[in-house]
């Protein structure tokens, strides 16, 4: 296991893998980083969801996006795309 700033895994990935989340990115809690409330909440639903999320895109610059969303208790749809250059999944 690397700490995650060498942690090239993400390059290997491709559109329709699946990966599973379970635990936050090392620089989460990095001195001197910001890392933005609604990413951390986003992580941990990711996290105590537990199912793998499938590659959804490559962008231009090789990073690998999943697409995911989760329901409201009103009833709609919360959506959220994340880029997956870290540690954070198996």
């Amino acid at each position: 296991m690397t700490d995650g700033r060498h942690d090239d895994r993400w390059n290997t990935l491709r559109v329709g893998d699946r990966i599973r989340f379970v635990r936050m990115p090392w620089d989460a809690d990095a001195s001197g980083y910001l890392f933005h409330k609604y990413i951390r909440r986003l992580y941990e639903k990711l996290i105590a969801r537990g199912r793998p999320q499938r590659i959804h895109h490559i962008d231009e610059y090789g990073s690998p996006w999943i697409v995911c969303r989760f329901p409201r208790r009103d009833g709609r749809w919360e959506h959220h795309w994340l880029s997956v250059r870290d540690d954070s999944w198996v």
